[in-house]
């Protein structure tokens, strides 16, 4: 997964922009990747982050998008 801009959803299937702090989930780490202090930060919309987790593969310094768990 590449690191999509907080100005839309970090899923790639999804459009959604982004427009409120208050909704979704935003994600924020060090943009070590780039010898960078400056955050790096991505953003799932309200509908992704109830489908969808960011985590961080700390060997390659980037988010990786998984499904969340579901309990039936």
């Amino acid at each position: 997964m590449n690191n999509a801009s907080v100005s839309k959803c970090a899923n790639p299937q999804c459009e959604q922009e982004f427009r409120r702090l208050d909704e979704g989930k935003l994600y924020v780490r060090p943009n070590r990747k780039n010898n960078s202090l400056a955050p790096k930060a991505l953003w799932l919309c309200p509908a992704c982050s109830r489908e969808f987790e960011l985590h961080l593969d700390r060997h390659k310094h980037e988010y990786q998008m998984i499904r969340r768990n579901t309990v039936a």
